[in-house]
């Protein structure tokens, strides 16, 4: 009788991994193209684990900001930041380096400035200035100050 093959399970780092070189070679074709992968893997993947999902968003956000889709990319910020605490869990060491490079703030104060939505804006600055992301935020936040 043979015997029964296990299904190859991959770690959330690995699984992170394959999904940031997909990215990678996606996006040398343009934004359209990283779009339409980060797509078919967030739609294809029922189990892909809450702190890749929360990458796959936010670079899903930055290809939405380069193609000037503000609406959906203001969808993806908040996908991001819902994920946050997937993120500190699964990566705990890893996690304050992450945070700094993800985009999500970066992107979403400018979606929710170009809608028009300044408290929006306002909101992310406040919540990046929360997370110790920069200084820049702070001038980003008394730049919109008029908002209030």
């Amino acid at each position: 009788m043979a015997k029964r093959v296990e299904p190859v399970r991959k770690s959330v780092k690995e699984i992170l991994e394959d999904l940031l070189a997909g990215h990678r070679e996606a996006a040398f074709s343009g934004p359209e193209a990283a779009l339409k992968y980060l797509r078919r893997t967030l739609e294809g993947q029922a189990s892909l684990p809450n702190a890749v999902k929360c990458v796959a968003h936010d670079l899903t956000a930055e290809a939405l900001a380069q193609l000037g889709q503000w609406e959906a990319c203001t969808g993806s910020v908040a996908a991001v930041i819902g994920h946050l605490p997937d993120l500190e869990a699964a990566f705990p060491h890893e996690y304050r380096r992450m945070l700094e490079n993800l985009t999500c703030f970066e992107r979403g104060i400018q979606a929710h400035s170009e809608l028009g939505d300044f408290h929006g804006a306002l909101a992310l600055c406040e919540r990046a200035i929360g997370l110790d992301l920069g200084a820049h935020f702070r001038a980003k936040r008394d730049s919109l100050e008029w908002a209030r």
